[in-house]
């Protein structure tokens, strides 16, 4: 249950920053080019490391806490959904014949 809840939470935070521009790479645009977005991020992943490791909210929540291997897996995770979506803009830009780095 922890590590779905979780694998919700860095998936979307990864999402979040691949799906910033349509075509352009999140690189080119600068990965961490967006504090609120990161902030946001960061808060939300925050959240999810409270409810798995403190014990009332594991209560409410039922969860339970999570190694440093799963959170591993997670950005592992996460990492391969971002260059999932860096492929599929690189083809984009590549099939449409538009300019290296274009939006």
């Amino acid at each position: 249950m922890t590590m779905v809840q979780a694998g919700i939470v860095v998936s979307q935070f990864f999402n979040a920053l691949a799906v910033r521009t349509d075509r352009q790479s999140v690189f080119r645009a600068g990965l961490l080019s967006n504090p609120w977005l990161i902030g946001a991020g960061c808060v939300g992943i925050a959240l999810m490391a409270a409810i798995s490791y403190a014990p009332p909210l594991q209560a409410i929540f039922n969860t339970a806490p999570l190694a440093p291997a799963d959170w591993a897996v997670l950005a592992g995770f996460g990492a391969l959904l971002l260059a999932a979506e860096e492929a599929r803009k690189w083809v984009l830009r590549h099939r449409s014949g538009a300019p290296k780095g274009g939006t």
